[in-house]
């Protein structure tokens, strides 16, 4: 079963995006920062949801280490390729938004976004393994 690693430390959104994640037969792993979420990342991740409200995050460097793994021949303890990076926000972070598209994100989408269609856009990587 692939894996889905949310970088927050928000319960509520957890318990939402799990509900999804479980419908598309993905299993989530919580990760409350940089260090956590890379070490969550193993050969069987498929798709990292990163909050950009989590305190502190600098969304430019876990990206670029996410991809720079994914760049090398893949060690079984390392992200695979095909790995899908999601931001979410509030629409009113527009710049935070915007950082996330420029740091290289795969998708970027609001919190409400999210809320409605993570299933959706779970299904669709699940889809595209």
């Amino acid at each position: 079963m692939s894996k889905l690693v949310l970088v927050s430390g928000d319960l509520v959104l957890g318990a939402r995006v799990e509900g999804a994640a479980r419908k598309c037969g993905l299993t989530m792993v919580t990760a409350a920062g940089h260090a956590p979420a890379v070490a969550a990342c193993g050969d069987d991740c498929r798709l990292v949801l990163i909050d950009l409200r989590s305190p502190g995050l600098d969304v430019a460097a876990l990206v670029d280490e996410l991809r720079q793994q994914t760049a090398n021949p893949v060690p079984a303890n390392l992200v695979p390729a095909n790995l899908v990076i999601v931001a979410c926000g509030p629409h009113v972070h527009e710049m935070r938004l915007d950082e996330a598209r420029q740091a290289g994100c795969d998708l970027v989408v609001t919190r409400g976004q999210l809320e409605r269609e993570a299933e959706a856009i779970f299904q669709r990587v699940v889809e595209t393994e």
